[in-house]
């Protein structure tokens, strides 16, 4: 069965996923630049075709939170994982 996952903070109201526009208001007006900080660190292409591609990206996602580097920059706030079933 396909997912379709996403990264966000803890503190973040909005699904990444389901209401994208909100959640990138927040993101943004709380300087955290979650899409950017993925796109610095996940390394892959589209061209290793689509399931791969997909895989790349949860894995950082997973890492993302493994890590978890934005409670140094933000006192409180954790990475989370969401993912949706499709």
């Amino acid at each position: 069965m396909p997912r379709a996952v996403a990264l966000t903070t803890s503190d973040n109201p909005y699904d990444p996923i389901t209401n994208y526009d909100e959640w990138e208001r927040f993101d943004t007006l709380n300087r955290y630049f979650t899409n950017d900080y993925l796109d610095r660190v996940c390394h892959t292409t589209t061209e290793l075709g689509e399931d791969l591609y997909a895989q790349d990206i949860e894995n950082t996602i997973d890492e993302a939170v493994k890590l978890n580097l934005i409670s140094w920059l933000h006192e409180g706030v954790s990475y989370k994982k969401v993912v949706h079933e499709t």
